[in-house]
């Protein structure tokens, strides 16, 4: 079956990928019923937190160099970016922008009559507050049940405006798992901006992630090859040439598997299927992969050892401070394993994984960094809790573990963790912890953050947690 199909909407992931939300159970169990698609998508009978599919589809547009972003949404749904539009963020060189949004403001008239001059007046204004290279319509769950016809709108306003205008339809309702977002955001990307190239930049290496990074680039840079990062920062033309690169890496499968083999199946851009730079050993065969398919095998032999003879002697100390010190992760669904491998690498002990949401495949048919984890043989016994941000469930996973250690990617678990009088780190940036330099990162904050033992202790001393001892003995 086709990855991609030149259809408005891109399926979501329950059906495309059997994505599920929760699961109890143990890595090679995990792995065993993904591979036989056993595990169905069960949800739990209320939620205390969530997240909607529109943020994600925002995050995807929101940070491309020039372009604007339309919700075509009640004024509360838009408001979902407003973690990106009460502070600029710095690029890989180190320049600050806001993002460009407008809000349609759909209101109950509109459900009845329709909000078309709505858009088409966001659309306008957005053109002349911004002047944007491109301009992305964000659907949202209203505009969904009343059937907006966006697409018509987009295609006259584009005719109009002379610059690319991107429907993507992703409302909320349509998919329990919000990184269908993600997906629905890419294949705009792909239906509108992509284009085939004229011939291949054999240099060019595709690198899908939330955000650039310096590190990854330089690493490269070593090599004789360039970065093309997608989407943050990416300008418009960038974006257009993802089909011309040699090859496609990509950092959390849950953003990017979608993008990578798309493009792999409609223009022959070769999809690395090494496991990302997370950990030596996973650092050493993603690049030598990269190296392989782009010709430059003896340069990037020579980068492997030089990377080494840098990283050994600290890599020890910190091996030898960290050995068995009891981890818990908790973060969105590959990345959790990616964590995973690079806490085994410092010698510390997973006692525990909680991943957001899991899919049972990935576009490209392969499973992604839990199987990649389980392959290596130790960790078939290591606990999974796949659970989506019910903070009722999480706390009693990791109480349970009882770790000397919680990595966490978002920061409200941070407060779980000093409740339980637990150490945490947060990994809020995915590039905190990639490659050679990454994995001795990883290893100084965790020996900083397992000092902070005492006083995580004393604060747990004077909390009520929100649950009662009936509750969490269950």
């Amino acid at each position: 079956m086709a990855v991609f199909r030149d259809t408005a909407e891109v399926e979501i992931r329950e059906n495309r990928l059997d994505a599920i939300q929760f699961y109890d159970g143990n890595l090679k169990d995990l792995m065993d019923q993904s591979k036989e698609k056993k595990l169905v998508n069960k949800c739990g009978s209320y939620e205390q937190c969530g997240i909607c599919a529109q943020e994600n589809a925002l995050s995807m547009a929101a940070w491309i160099k020039g372009a604007a972003v339309i919700n075509h949404s009640p004024v509360g749904c838009g408001l979902c970016g407003i973690q990106y539009a009460d502070k600029p963020r710095s690029d890989t060189y180190g320049q600050e922008r806001h993002i460009w949004q407008i809000i349609s403001n759909i209101d109950e008239k509109d459900t009845i009559y329709g909000a078309a001059d709505k858009l088409r007046a966001a659309i306008a204004e957005a053109d002349k507050r911004f002047h944007p290279t491109v301009t992305f319509i964000l659907s949202s769950c209203v505009g969904g049940i009343i059937g907006e016809d966006i697409e018509s709108v987009a295609n006259e306003a584009e005719e109009e405006f002379g610059y690319p205008i991107v429907p993507v339809y992703c409302e909320g309702f349509k998919s329990k798992m919000w990184s269908s977002g993600f997906d629905a955001g890419y294949h705009g990307i792909l239906r509108k901006l992509v284009k085939k190239p004229e011939k291949r930049q054999d240099d060019l290496v595709n690198i899908i992630n939330f955000i650039g990074d310096d590190r990854l680039r330089t690493l490269l840079e070593k090599v004789g090859l360039r970065a093309n990062y997608a989407t943050a920062f990416s300008s418009l033309e960038d974006l257009q040439n993802l089909a011309s690169a040699s090859c496609s890496v990509t950092f959390c499968d849950t953003l990017s598997t979608y993008c990578a083999a798309a493009l792999e199946e409609q223009y022959g851009v070769k999809r690395v299927t090494s496991p990302p730079p997370f950990g030596v050993k996973w650092t050493d065969d993603w690049i030598t992969e990269i190296g392989e398919i782009t010709g430059r095998q003896k340069q990037v032999a020579e980068l492997i050892k030089e990377e080494h003879e840098k990283i050994d002697g600290e890599l020890e100390y910190l091996r030898k401070q960290l050995n068995g010190k009891k981890v818990y992760i908790m973060s969105g669904d590959t990345f959790a394993f990616q964590l995973a491998n690079i806490v085994a690498d410092l010698g510390m002990e997973i006692v525990g994984i909680t991943p957001l949401h899991h899919d049972q495949k990935l576009d490209g048919g392969d499973y992604g960094a839990p199987e990649k984890l389980q392959l290596q043989g130790a960790f078939d016994d290591v606990p999974v809790h796949v659970c989506p941000r019910q903070p009722y469930l999480s706390l009693k996973h990791i109480k349970e573990a009882n770790p000397d250690l919680l990595i966490c990617r978002h920061n409200g678990v941070i407060a779980m963790g000093i409740m339980l009088g637990i150490p945490t780190l947060v990994e809020g940036n995915r590039n905190y912890s990639i490659a050679y330099d990454g994995i001795l990162s990883l290893g100084r904050r965790a020996l900083k953050a397992l000092k902070t033992r005492k006083f995580v202790e004393n604060i747990a001393e004077h909390v009520e947690l929100p649950y009662t001892d009936w509750w969490m003995n269950q």
